[in-house]
């Protein structure tokens, strides 16, 4: 889910959006709205014992119901890497969008004096 906003809306804020801190906050705060949602459906994935998509589970052996419940760290932390690398990517999208969109408005603007 946060990798498809990512790929889908993150250029088009930045392009459409005429000021790059307000296309950033834009993208921020909704990828940060997905990225819970997402985050919840692999947990409760992982909690139920299913595989989402028919693979492994995001966070190793699901649990066997007794507490503390036990999960793989390494996997938990290769989550949050992978995530924060897909927001960064987000990030330079947006501000990619943001100076395409100012090198044509600042093309469009140059007048020629002969």
């Amino acid at each position: 889910m946060n990798l498809l906003f990512t790929l889908i809306a993150a250029f088009p804020l930045g392009y459409l959006i005429a000021r790059r801190q307000p296309a950033l906050t834009a993208y921020l705060i909704t990828d940060s709205f997905l990225f819970t949602f997402q985050t919840l459906g692999v947990l409760l994935t992982w909690m139920s014992g299913g595989s989402g998509m028919g693979g492994a589970s995001g966070l190793g052996d699901s649990p066997s119901g007794t507490f503390p419940i036990d999960y793989s760290t390494s996997e938990l932390t290769a989550y949050g890497i992978v995530n924060l690398v897909i927001t960064l990517v987000g990030v330079g999208l947006v501000l990619g969008g943001a100076h395409v969109r100012a090198r044509r408005t600042a093309r469009r603007s140059v007048v020629e004096v002969s």
